[in-house]
């Protein structure tokens, strides 16, 4: 009798388990774990290879599993990924990333909740639905082609909710799983014609249909028939097509720009800690050094640079205040002007009248051309502001809200993508602090006829986490886009030259003979850029984002298809019912 009651007393402590506390609790820890360790994709990690698969635990958790069963998994995921990725931003404000990551959570919880749906809708025919869950569990004879659509949809989805990331509530495109792959130079050339968004595709692609293979072998199905794995061989085929055009554009592209104008950049980085309100020691410290830094550029023996570049804000204090420190920067500036007789391309404060009411001062976030014998010659200023950090949102309505988050100022926008010309054939399109990892920015400055992209930055706000390194990553895919070479000058590190393959060809600081980016200290450098004369505009800088159209086509006629499938469902299970109804006695009667 006790051998006869050990078989149920088992059975009866699994289902225990599986409907249990403890069940739940571990299945969320072991989320939190997947998503943390996915986070190792980006820098400084940089366990690039892991973005191929590390979505299968998501995946996994998704699959055959009810949506209102799934949400709390996916969103501890999703929270665990988003949180280690921006855990940097804990050096403004520690509590910022806990709350943030609230929102950004959100993308990958709705990607994953989309999941149960196409894969019950799509791939298991509408018969072996019907035929109850058992036969649904078992069923893994996918139509092949259902299979690739069921992957397409789903890499659609994602790079359309990236999309979304970018623009919603000012936008944030950072670090998108494209990223993982800056390295990876002929993966990531399709950004030319998809922008950063084909990479992340080409990524989902192969988890989704490695998932997809899974799904097949762990199967409980009886049968024994070898089922192929139709979409990981169409995922692996994609993939490899990709870094074939790859391989062929950076040829082409090398052949393009073959008589390039060599243009030789003076870098300065300083290695100034963040000094927004410094006093007049700090402030006088900050301009010391830059001009220390630049007068170096030109020592007997070094490469004349054809112009200096400061990063942003590195001096704090307006250029054309009204004060004795600011008439001390601007004499500063015009002796160099003077004597080296190069143009300069400062960041700083820059103060205006409002054209409207002339008593309201606007303050910009700008970069100012500086030439020999007309000071000011041109400036950009910063278009894209950073919210909160800036300017705080409707505070001209809620003015408490500049009290209660606002950090005593409110900048304003700049109001065109004018490029900067440094020199006979070469017109610098700036982006100004985080700038860069938008790409309209750098497209719209390509539109009006750049030739090189420059990017002056300060990510002093983040002097012990690897915030800067993820910068320089997702900036790099700016070069591949619009195909211009960039500068790079930052306050911290991260100064470069990268060619518009999205190779970096010089740093101020090499390491065992190869350009090293990352070293962080105070130094300047002349920097040789070959820019393109007459480059030809790419295609993401004449139409942008026609990717993400292709991808919502795409989705919604997987949709389309998905609810047809759903439908017929429903159809056939009400006309079953009302058909046994109908046989009743108490229906007959």
């Amino acid at each position: 009798m006790e051998q006869s009651d050990c078989p149920e007393m088992a059975e009866a402590r699994r289902l225990a388990f599986d409907s249990g506390r403890l069940k739940i609790l571990l299945e969320l820890l072991l989320a939190a774990l997947c998503g943390w360790a996915y986070a190792g994709i980006f820098e400084e990690v940089s366990l690039s290879f892991l973005a191929w698969f590390g979505l299968l635990p998501l995946l996994m958790f998704a699959l055959g599993r009810r949506p209102k069963h799934l949400i709390l998994p996916a969103f501890v995921w999703s929270y665990a990924w988003s949180l280690t990725s921006f855990f940097w931003l804990r050096e403004i404000m520690w509590f910022i990333p806990f709350v943030l990551c609230l929102l950004l959570a959100v993308f990958p919880t709705l990607w994953a909740l989309a999941v149960p749906f196409f894969f019950r809708n799509l791939l298991i025919p509408v018969k072996v639905r019907l035929d109850g869950c058992d036969a649904v569990r078992c069923f893994r004879n996918f139509n092949p082609f259902l299979e690739v659509a069921f992957c397409l949809a789903l890499a659609a989805w994602w790079c359309i909710l990236e999309w979304t990331k970018s623009w919603l509530f000012t936008g944030l495109p950072w670090n998108y799983l494209a990223a993982s792959q800056w390295k990876m130079l002929p993966v990531i050339q399709i950004c030319e014609y998809t922008g950063v968004y084909g990479v992340s595709f080409l990524i989902v692609t192969v988890n989704v249909s490695l998932g997809l293979f899974l799904k097949k072998l762990l199967s409980p199905s009886k049968s024994r028939v070898y089922c192929r794995p139709y979409a990981l061989m169409f995922a692996c085929a994609l993939l490899l097509l990709s870094m074939i055009a790859g391989a062929s554009l950076l040829k082409q592209r090398r052949n393009e720009y073959a008589d390039p104008v060599f243009f030789h950049a003076g870098i300065v980085q300083p290695n100034l800690s963040q000094r927004r309100q410094a006093n007049m020691e700090k402030a006088a410290e900050a301009l010391d050094v830059c001009v220390s830094l630049s007068r170096a550029l030109f020592q007997a023996g070094k490469a004349r640079p054809d112009v200096v570049i400061w990063p942003e804000t590195a001096v704090p204090c307006s250029y054309n205040a009204a004060s004795e420190f600011a008439a001390r920067y601007r004499t500063e500036l015009f002796s160099m002007l003077l004597k080296y007789q190069v143009p300069f391309v400062v960041g700083t404060i820059f103060l205006e009248r409002n054209a409207v009411d002339p008593e309201k001062i606007e303050i910009y976030n700008s970069a100012l051309l500086l030439k020999p014998g007309r000071g000011v010659a041109d400036r950009y200023s910063k278009e894209h502001i950073v919210p909160f950090g800036e300017y705080v949102p409707y505070s001209e309505t809620f003015p408490w809200l500049a009290r209660a988050a606002g950090m005593g100022r409110n900048l304003t926008r700049g109001k065109r993508f004018n490029p900067l010309e440094l020199a006979p054939d070469v017109r610098a399109g700036v982006s100004i602090c985080y700038e860069d990892v938008y790409a309209y920015v750098s497209r719209n400055h390509a539109k009006n006829g750049a030739n090189v992209l420059l990017v002056i930055t300060n990510d002093a706000w983040y002097p012990t986490s690897f915030e800067p390194a993820q910068h320089f990553a997702n900036s790099i895919f700016r070069t591949v886009e619009t195909r211009l070479p960039m500068i790079r000058c930052g306050n911290l590190d991260y100064s470069a030259v990268i060619l518009p393959n999205g190779r970096i060809a010089g740093a101020p600081v090499e390491k065992d003979g190869v350009p090293d980016p990352a070293w962080r200290g105070r130094v300047s450098a002349t920097l040789s850029v070959p820019v393109p004369r007459d480059p030809k505009p790419t295609f993401y800088t004449l139409y942008g984002d026609v990717f993400i159209g292709f991808c919502a086509a795409f989705l919604l006629f997987a949709l389309a298809l998905a609810v047809l499938n759903w439908k017929t469902e429903k159809d056939l299970l009400r006309a079953a019912l009302c058909g046994s109804g109908d046989s009743s006695p108490a229906s007959s009667s």
